[in-house]
């Protein structure tokens, strides 16, 4: 392999692995669930006392939207795939 293909190499490599080092998601949202949880006890501590049925959906909006999300994990035809081949690593600085 010619050095102009190992310089290529490198700097893919190397940005992969810096590529690593930003801020994810995960980094602005460390800890939110945790102080969510905490802030709803510190509003009403006696919220575990209260055994009153919880009002939301109906029967029929609750089995059609559990249909919705089951429907949504079925899978799916695969459609067909198209594969370009744009060269190999050998053909790079060739002319």
């Amino acid at each position: 392999m010619g050095a102009r293909c190992l310089i290529i190499i490198g700097l893919i490599a190397a940005l992969s692995v810096f590529s690593g080092c930003g801020a994810t998601l995960l980094d602005k949202s460390w800890g939110k669930s945790f102080e969510s949880a905490k802030s709803d006890q510190i509003l009403n501590p006696e919220a575990g006392q209260n055994l009153d049925p919880v009002v939301g959906l109906d029967g029929q909006a609750a089995e059609r939207t559990l249909g919705t999300y089951r429907k949504a994990f079925e899978q799916k035809e695969s459609e067909k795939a198209y594969n370009l081949n744009l060269g190999s690593i050998d053909s790079i600085g060739k002319k």
